[in-house]
């Protein structure tokens, strides 16, 4: 029997995040007979984190913060034999790399790109920083993994990494989860409350653009009376959108349901799902309401939207932070029942790639070369 790889993946944690349920879904279904895989997270905590595999082995490095866990990191790497460090998130990237370099670990080093380079909110001092940083340590890893073409060509052009020490990896979302949850039940009461439903799931974070969404939906509510937006998530945002549901006289209209690892049940049911989004890298959420068959709008945004609409055929993308143009095309799936089936037929087809087995080789197979 041929040696079995044995790989470290990083994480700061398994929150509620994309990236998180990635991992997750990563450790549950990589292959047993070709790799062994554990788990080292900055500090052992999240809503995913008891659904890590028995045969994982989780390392909590108990950090404060990602820029102090590059010690500890350092230290298990140190007196580990692993072939492989293999980071799933932008932010433990430059920690793992550093743990590397200062424990100058000889195996594989994995990087990972999730989002765009360049997040508008951030100061320009500040990215400037983080782009001299990360140029310098991932041109020293072995591999830099992005979750789009879009990222792949900004690690290329912004990084100076080499295109062939990039790996566009697909995330593996599209599951055994996925598919039989699609099915449950929904027992939410507010699903019986409208003729028609508007779904957003995410962060209530300000990357997320809910404010834009709300506007939106308060120009769509004023058009039909029997329409409802239903909102999946939590974040450091909520009380602010709430605020903004209440000056707009929408609380029995807006529903705030928290956070729930079964998004997808409601995905299949609502008339028109939205991401609003500034930037992302490779929106998850809509990788997986596409996947569910929903009639999916979203914003043309910097990077991953456009790579899976087709604009019209599939579903529609939108300019970013335009409320009026999102409303329209709010309105015109309302309508539709034919544009809606439309779309609602062709969006499984634009995500296959994602499927389980095609996103987990995608992050395994260049580790074998």
């Amino acid at each position: 029997m041929l040696k079995r790889l044995k790989i470290l993946f990083v994480r700061p944690a398994l929150g509620y995040g994309g990236a998180d349920r990635v991992t997750v879904n990563l450790l549950q279904a990589f292959d047993r007979d070709k790799f062994q895989c554990d788990l080292a997270l900055m500090r052992a905590e999240g809503e995913f984190l008891d659904q890590i595999p028995e045969d994982v082995q989780l390392f909590d490095l108990k950090s404060k913060s990602l820029w102090s866990m590059w010690k500890p990191l350092k230290k298990l790497i140190s007196e580990s034999d692993y072939d492989v460090v293999y980071s799933t998130c932008g932010g433990a990237s430059m920690p793992l790399m550093l743990a590397a370099w200062l424990g100058r670990f000889k195996g594989v080093t994995v990087v990972s790109e999730r989002n765009i380079l360049f997040p508008p909110k951030k100061s320009k001092a500040k990215r400037r920083l983080m782009i001299l940083i990360k140029a310098f340590l991932y041109k020293k890893a072995t591999w830099v993994t992005a979750v789009s073409q879009g990222v792949a060509i900004e690690c290329s052009n912004i990084l100076g990494v080499k295109s062939e020490r990039i790996k566009v990896v697909y995330n593996p979302i599209v599951n055994k989860t996925l598919l039989e949850g699609a099915r449950d039940e929904i027992k939410h009461p507010f699903f019986g409350q409208y003729d028609q439903t508007v779904l957003a799931v995410g962060r209530f974070e300000w990357q997320k653009d809910y404010d834009t969404l709300l506007r939106a939906f308060k120009k769509v509510a004023q058009v039909t009376d029997n329409v409802g937006l239903f909102i999946l998530g939590k974040g450091p945002l909520e009380s602010h959108l709430r605020t903004m549901v209440s000056d707009m006289e929408m609380e029995d209209k807006v529903c705030f349901a928290g956070f729930d690892t079964n998004p997808f049940k409601y995905m299949v049911a609502a008339d028109v799902y939205v991401l609003s989004s500034q930037h992302e890298g490779m929106p998850g959420t809509l990788v997986q309401a596409m996947a569910c068959g929903a009639a999916c709008i979203a914003t043309d945004c910097p990077t991953g939207p456009n790579e899976l609409i087709i604009d019209g055929e599939n579903g529609y993308l939108v300019e970013v932070a335009d409320d009026a143009a999102l409303a329209e095309k709010i309105l015109s799936l309302l309508i539709n029942n034919d544009l809606k089936s439309k779309f609602r037929n062709a969006a499984p087809i634009a995500v296959e790639q994602y499927s389980e087995k095609n996103g987990v080789v995608s992050y395994f197979n260049f580790l074998e070369k």
